[in-house]
């Protein structure tokens, strides 16, 4: 049976979400990240290296995200911004896909199976994650989820194939899926978590081997036991929960095997800011997680996909960490400045950015030889207006 209205919904939300994110590329809104990723590519496809100005090295120094090179070709065939974010919105948005089969294959029925995907599509989180900078982790829920499935279905093969693509997309994922493993050789099937677990073993020896012998080491902060933000943390957790109608919650003791995700992003020592909140990539695994816990849970108690849904509604309508949010409005593009930064991106000339001007950055990192430096006292502006200027 086709999932109409799951593939209604992600129409819907790539299309919404194709249109929000050009509006705010247009209006020079997006962050550093997305032309960092842009530059990684190109200088992949033409050179070899990963090498980007905004980290002022390679980025494969930076994080062990080698599933992204697969990109490189299609980003030197459309070598602009757009294509980057058109990429980020399918990757969020597909990924509803192997959720819904996911869901069936946990025993529920059509109908509560879609609605869970389309719980997951309209939950702020997700709008947040199509919406933010680029980041490796878009492809997390698209690749978790279908591991998942793949695990359900007992196949091995395909199993290990996404397992070693989720673990490119970042070193964390090796963690994780290390873990998951062992969990999974305990209680679910000793050969696909042993697997699994070899997998990440031999994933995590050549990465840290190589980048230690480097002289390099991966970009993260500093954990410890200690919880600086703790009551952010808490709402954070009830935000994320809400759109699944809390029911990973009902799955007791086996909570506990979220606790790595968790403790990335929230004990995280003194980081710049609270790395758990919704709609960031730092918080994707998490909701990832989430999102299939719900869907053990609510194969047991159907009537909670409906709970689910209309909870995602109320939140993303109140609490949506998006420009789609009660009393936010679209920013009006900054024609001028968006001609002069794309001038830039076609002159293949030298050109250097301050963190003031990420947003015309983004437009120019096309161009290889432009690059952003850092400034004291920088503060990123919103990406949402609150006025009814349009």
């Amino acid at each position: 049976m086709t999932p109409r209205y799951v593939w209604f919904g992600i129409v819907a939300f790539t299309g919404i979400y194709i249109f929000l994110d050009l509006n705010k590329l247009y209006a020079l809104r997006y962050g550093s990240d997305v032309g960092t990723f842009l530059q990684t590519l190109l200088n992949f496809a033409h050179s070899g290296s990963t090498f980007n100005w905004p980290e002022g090295q390679p980025h494969l120094a930076v994080h062990d995200s080698w599933v992204l090179l697969i990109l490189a070709p299609l980003a030197a065939m459309f070598p602009r911004p757009e294509t980057l974010l058109v990429i980020q919105v399918l990757a969020i948005s597909l990924a509803a896909l192997p959720l819904y089969y996911f869901a069936r294959g946990c025993g529920l029925a059509d109908l509560p199976a879609q609605l869970l995907a389309l719980a997951y599509l309209v939950s702020p989180s997700t709008q947040g994650f199509a919406y933010m900078d680029f980041s490796e982790n878009v492809f997390v829920p698209l690749l978790a989820f279908s591991l998942a499935l793949a695990a359900q279905r007992r196949s091995l093969l395909t199993t290990l194939v996404l397992a070693q693509l989720l673990m490119g997309v970042k070193e964390d994922q090796i963690w994780f899926l290390a873990w998951f493993g062992i969990a999974a050789a305990m209680w679910y099937d000793r050969r696909f978590g042993l697997a699994v677990v070899g997998l990440a073993a031999v994933n995590g020896a050549i990465y840290y081997g190589i980048l230690f012998a480097l002289g390099h080491r991966p970009v993260g902060p500093e954990y410890g036991l200690q919880i600086q933000w703790w009551r952010q943390d808490l709402a954070f957790l009830a935000e994320v929960l809400a759109p699944f109608a809390f029911a990973p919650l009902a799955l007791g003791w086996r909570i506990a095997l979220a606790f790595p995700l968790l403790a990335e992003i929230t004990m995280n020592g003194y980081w710049a800011y609270p790395m758990a909140r919704a709609g960031t990539h730092y918080s994707v695994p998490l909701v990832t997680l989430i999102a299939i816990g719900a869907a053990i849970v609510i194969a047991r108690r159907p009537v909670l996909a409906k709970y689910a849904l209309a909870c995602s509604v109320i939140m993303a309508a109140f609490f949506n960490v998006t420009v789609l949010h009660i009393g936010r409005h679209l920013f009006v593009p900054d024609a001028a400045a968006y001609a002069r930064a794309r001038q830039i991106a076609l002159s293949g000339k030298p050109y250097t950015f301050t963190r003031e001007d990420e947003g015309a950055f983004v437009v120019a990192s096309p161009n290889r030889e432009v690059r952003l430096i850092s400034t004291p006292n920088f503060h990123p502006k919103p990406a949402w207006n609150t006025t009814n200027e349009n």
